[in-house]
C-alpha cells in the first residue's frame, strides 16, 4: 500500500481533482480519501473513561433535589396506561 500525501485547493464549484503519479497503467486501485481543511483542529478525542463525568453529573442533579428515576419502572407505567 502507497500513502501519498498531498494538498489542493477546490474551484469555485466547489470540486477537488486529484491526479495521483501511481505508474502502473491498467491496474485498478483502491482509494480512501481523508479530506480536511488545512486550518482546521481535528475534533476532541473523548475521554477515556466516561463513566466519572458521568458519576459526577448525577452527583450534581441529587444534590440540586433532581435524580434520573428509574426508567424501567417509566416504562411499566407507560405500557399500562
Amino acid at each position: 500500500m502507497n500513502v501519498i500525501q498531498t494538498s489542493g485547493t477546490t474551484g469555485s464549484d466547489g470540486m477537488l481533482t486529484l491526479t495521483l503519479p501511481l505508474g502502473q497503467p491498467g491496474t485498478r486501485y483502491e482509494i480512501a480519501v481523508v479530506a480536511q481543511p488545512e486550518n482546521s483542529t481535528p475534533p476532541a478525542t473523548p475521554p477515556a473513561d466516561p463513566w466519572p463525568a458521568i458519576d459526577a453529573f448525577r452527583e450534581r442533579l441529587a444534590a440540586s433535589g433532581r435524580d434520573f428515576g428509574d426508567s424501567a419502572e417509566d416504562i411499566r407505567e407507560d405500557r399500562d396506561r
